[in-house]
């Protein structure tokens, strides 16, 4: 945006103007006054007072009394906040331009230029005194930005060891595979935000429920006669984990980006089982409830069966980054949870602690994939 305020020298390297994005218009705030001649009845927008020759905005033919309202979408309040906007862009960025002109309302394209270059007649950025092409090195550190931060949805794909877990579902009259093997999909969430040179610090966290309902001919001694009961069961699973992140991001390109790092915090592993007929319950896994180191008797029935075990966990993970919009881009991150517990399975019957002898191995190691929308940059 060119001022009339002051010169700037265009050696210090604070100032270096010929690397800032450059509309090429003289810009004012609207007065009460003039958006009466115009017949503007808006309560925001910049007043264009006058055009830069071989500018941007002269190649796309704004004029003298245009008033900018929006760009890309983001409102044009006033000046002050015309030139933060056009500080989130480079040269060369194309974008949407909401300007009232004559009475109406329309929007055009607009490519942001530099002072030292032109538009040339195929709209491409040239350097003035060559009439070279601009083109961006992408391999100088901090030609691009690396964004601000956001934050979005975050679908999980899982593949935690979940083959323990099946094995007590297993004695418990359920399938071989209850719970998938291959894995499953969290719904979870996360934002983070730029501390400075490339860091980003955040948080995230997802989880997956899911349950399973199997019906049993309960075979027992009922005042002394065997009986028979049909009786159903229902085994809950449930995981879920989270924590703080810390990643690096990497300018690929004006729109790629890519990024390495890590979340530190906790999960847990949980199943709850529960029989909904009072004639039957739910016969035990290898409970010691003696302190004796054996198996209980099979036919020492409960009727709640609940077993958890909680988990630090640290994630290493890479992730890429298209946005293709100041505020939206898509993401795909690749990670890998390692996780560590100091007790073993938490495990309740009836409301009661109790321990197992032959406790399930799983854990919470596991791939985890994931690719989605992200809003913000």
């Amino acid at each position: 945006v060119t001022k009339t305020v002051s010169k700037v020298d265009s050696k210090d390297s604070k100032y270096d103007v010929y690397k800032k994005p450059f509309m090429g218009i003289y810009p004012d705030d609207i007065t009460l006054k003039k958006a009466r001649e115009l017949n503007y009845k808006k309560f925001y927008g910049v007043l264009v007072t006058g055009i830069v020759s071989e500018s941007p905005a002269n190649y796309y033919r704004l004029l003298e009394d245009d008033i900018i309202m929006e760009i890309d979408g983001k409102k044009v309040l006033d000046d002050e906040i015309l030139d933060k906007i056009n500080a989130a862009y480079h040269v060369g960025d194309k974008v949407k331009l909401k300007i009232f002109r004559n009475g109406q309302e329309k929007t055009i394209d607009f490519m942001f230029g530099a002072r030292d270059k032109i538009i040339n007649e195929k709209g491409e950025l040239v350097d003035k005194k060559t009439g070279l092409l601009n083109v961006e090195k992408t391999n100088k550190k901090g030609k691009f930005s690396v964004g601000d931060g956001g934050g979005s949805w975050i679908p999980v794909w899982f593949q935690p060891d979940v083959t323990d877990l099946n094995k007590v579902l297993s004695a418990l009259d359920f399938g071989n595979e209850t719970f998938s093997e291959k894995g499953f999909l969290l719904q979870g969430g996360g934002g983070k935000g730029n501390v400075g040179k490339g860091w980003f610090i955040g948080g995230m966290g997802a989880g997956y429920s899911n349950s399973e309902t199997t019906k049993h001919n309960w075979i027992h001694y009922k005042n002394g006669i065997l009986d028979t009961a049909l009786v159903s069961r229902k085994a809950s699973y449930k995981v879920k984990f989270g924590g703080v992140t810390l990643d690096k991001r990497f300018a690929l390109s004006k729109h790629f980006i890519g990024s390495i790092g890590f979340m530190l915090g906790g999960g847990f592993n949980k199943i709850d089982i529960s029989q909904n007929d009072n004639n039957g319950a739910i016969p035990n896994y290898d409970f010691d409830n003696d302190g004796s180191g054996q198996m209980d008797d099979y036919y020492d029935y409960v009727s709640n069966l609940s077993l958890e075990k909680k988990y630090l966990i640290f994630q290493p993970k890479a992730m890429f980054m298209y946005h293709f919009l100041n505020w939206l881009g898509i993401r795909a991150e690749a990670g890998y949870i390692l996780s560590y517990s100091t007790k073993g399975w938490k495990t309740e019957r009836n409301g009661e602690s109790v321990k197992i002898v032959n406790e399930p191995t799983s854990n919470m190691n596991g791939l985890t994939l994931s690719i989605g929308p992200w809003f913000g940059f």
